[in-house]
């Protein structure tokens, strides 16, 4: 029996600029979080998440959630933070001997140990060893690219196959057997639901307005309102984030505005973010060539053609804004103007293409404040202080 799990920070690195202000397990991926994924799947288990101090102090104070390891001999199932864990792999680690490791296509996945046994390397482990098939995601860019999949596997083991909301008759929905709307949600008059090609769960007090158009696989979270344009496949929502225009195999965390017309693609966008309209990603080079970023330290070959922008919290763009393909804009970042910007934008940077300042902390801190508090949500002693941490280690000048 599993009653104690430890989720580790692993290659969070790789996941900037969203996992400055949280653990990677912290992640929306699909219709979850890496961690409440694994939540509902021991629903009985302790578990804790492991992050960098900072990030540490500021999710244990936001969730209340255990951040520290646990200690003595009682034996721990260690998992990584960036794997979609199954039902077949819990029942297996339920079942297994403590002492085990876990290993998917090649890489260890999972340990079954005593706390003393185990570091942060797995694949140190020297353990009996049984064999999983699970979905591990390497890096930010290819999160999004996974995300269709991920929102597909969630549904069939996480969801039940029903349209109980407030349904207009007027709205349009092709391939039922594929939709879940919770009892709370509402699609009004003229929405259409195309599930023909991938599942769409629409969650709790969740709105899609007249004339949306919402394409599967979608996961639209709590709270969260689609207002207009075209939602197109693989895309994923956390709570209460208001989105119109375009947007395509993307992952809005949650508590973000996309409100007006632009394209989104292939990106990643954190909390507490304002897309000022006409905001527009690309994520395709003209010559279709692989797309690289740089995540704060050089250039990163993504390998792949299709790779948009990534949005630290708190980050703000003006209208008109135009990213190029594998732009990374830092946390509390305001940019504005119609200039291409640089591939990387630093933390708690306040310009244009033409060049950049740093941010007072304090305004960036006031501004914080006043976006959160219009939700009813204040920013905590720990928060502020990860905040104030990343500015004072993160910023350079152009």
């Amino acid at each position: 029996m599993i009653n104690k799990i430890v989720i580790l920070d692993n290659g969070y690195e790789r996941f900037y600029p969203l996992t400055k202000t949280r653990p990677l397990a912290a992640l929306l991926a699909g219709a979850f979080t890496f961690e409440k994924r694994v939540r509902r799947l021991f629903p009985m288990a302790e578990i804790a998440i492991l992050a960098h101090i900072e990030v540490a102090a500021a999710y244990s104070a936001r969730t209340g959630f255990r951040t520290t390891p646990f200690s003595g001999d009682e034996p721990v199932l260690f998992l990584l933070p960036n794997v979609i864990y199954n039902p077949a792999f819990a029942r297996l680690a339920q079942e297994a001997e403590p002492g085990s490791l876990f290993r998917s296509k090649g890489s260890v996945v999972a340990a079954y140990a005593k706390p003393n046994s185990v570091t942060e390397d797995l694949d140190s482990l020297e353990l009996p060893e049984i064999e999983v098939d699970l979905l591990a995601i390497p890096a930010i860019w290819d999160l999004v690219n996974f995300n269709g999949e991920i929102i597909r596997i969630d549904f069939e083991e996480h969801f039940r196959r029903a349209i109980d909301g407030n349904v207009h008759a007027q709205a349009a929905i092709y391939g039922e057997n594929a939709v879940s709307i919770d009892r709370s949600a509402e699609v009004f008059a003229g929405a259409i639901l195309d599930a023909r090609d991938g599942p769409i769960i629409v969650s709790r007090d969740a709105v899609i307005r007249p004339g949306a158009i919402v394409q599967g696989p979608c996961y639209i979270g709590p709270g969260t309102q689609i207002l207009s344009g075209w939602v197109r496949e693989d895309c994923s929502f956390g709570p209460v984030c208001k989105i119109g225009g375009e947007v395509e195999s993307s992952v809005f965390i949650g508590w973000s505005n996309k409100a007006h017309e632009g394209f989104v693609g292939h990106s990643y966008i954190g909390q507490w973010i304002n897309l000022g309209a006409l905001t527009t990603t690309s994520d395709l080079k003209n010559n279709y060539g692989k797309i690289r970023i740089d995540l704060g330290d050089g250039q990163i070959d993504t390998g792949r053609i299709k790779v948009g922008s990534f949005f630290g919290d708190h980050t703000k763009t003006g209208i008109g804004t135009l990213l190029n393909s594998g732009t990374c804009l830092g946390v509390s970042v305001n940019h504005y103007g119609t200039g291409l910007p640089p591939k990387h934008i630093a933390d708690f940077s306040w310009g244009t293409s033409n060049g950049y300042t740093e941010y007072d902390i304090e305004k960036a801190i006031k501004t914080a404040r006043t976006v959160t508090l219009r939700r009813g949500i204040e920013i905590l002693p720990e928060e502020e202080a990860m905040l104030r941490s990343i500015h004072k280690n993160s910023w350079t000048k152009y």
